[in-house]
């Protein structure tokens, strides 16, 4: 008996390496070589100019980030049209993001990975279109909005309310509104990041086009 459970334990260990190894083989080199150059810009955008625009103090630098994310994601799908290959890409951006830092920060790496997935399925399903770059990279973008909501509380215990208040006040002085009007503030927050989003996929969409058209000729 215990013979044919080891057996049984071996057969499915060499059936999941198989699977594994022929997920990694749908990707060429040439793919690869894609998703690792655009992680690596990715990647130093979110740590070099991500510093720079948080020590200058620009508004809503967190959403010109997502937004410089999205359009290169894009990018990606647009060159390595296989699902997976914006996952991929967020997994790997998220690992540099633990490299340029020197520890496990895990609510950066959460949101880059979310940004991704909400592209991947916004692209998977809509297909490599402009409309479907767009709707992702406005879903990618406005998530950053209820991220602290949902894993601040989660990772480090942080009150909703202090998170609430925290972003009511910088929200109420980014637009100029009055804090008290809290749907007004979310509404702003919402359209704004929307929009960066929009354009970062819109970007990314027309750059990826006419790389393709100067790549043909």
């Amino acid at each position: 008996m215990m013979n044919w459970m080891v057996n049984e334990l071996n057969k499915s260990s060499v059936e999941i390496t198989e699977n594994q190894t022929r997920r990694l083989q749908r990707f060429s080199t040439r793919d690869l070589v894609y998703i690792a150059v655009l992680s690596a810009l990715w990647g130093a955008s979110e740590n070099l100019l991500g510093g720079q625009l948080h020590a200058m103090n620009i508004p809503l630098s967190g959403a010109v980030l997502a937004a410089i994310g999205v359009f290169l994601m894009v990018i990606c799908r647009s060159f390595v049209p296989k699902v997976g290959s914006i996952l991929l890409m967020g997994a790997v951006v998220a690992l540099l993001k633990v490299l340029s830092i020197g520890g496990v920060v895990l609510s950066p790496m959460i949101a880059i990975f979310m940004e991704a997935v909400l592209v991947e399925l916004a692209m998977t399903m809509g297909g490599t279109t402009l409309p479907a770059s767009s709707i992702g990279g406005m879903l990618a973008d406005m998530y950053s909005i209820v991220h602290p909501f949902i894993f601040q509380p989660l990772l480090f215990g942080t009150s909703m309310l202090v998170i609430y208040q925290k972003t009511i006040s910088a929200a109420s002085k980014i637009f100029g509104i009055d804090p008290a009007s809290v749907i007004l503030i979310f509404l702003a927050l919402a359209v704004s990041q929307g929009v960066l989003g929009m354009i970062g996929g819109v970007a990314g969409w027309k750059f990826s086009a006419r790389a393709k058209r100067a790549l043909r000729r």
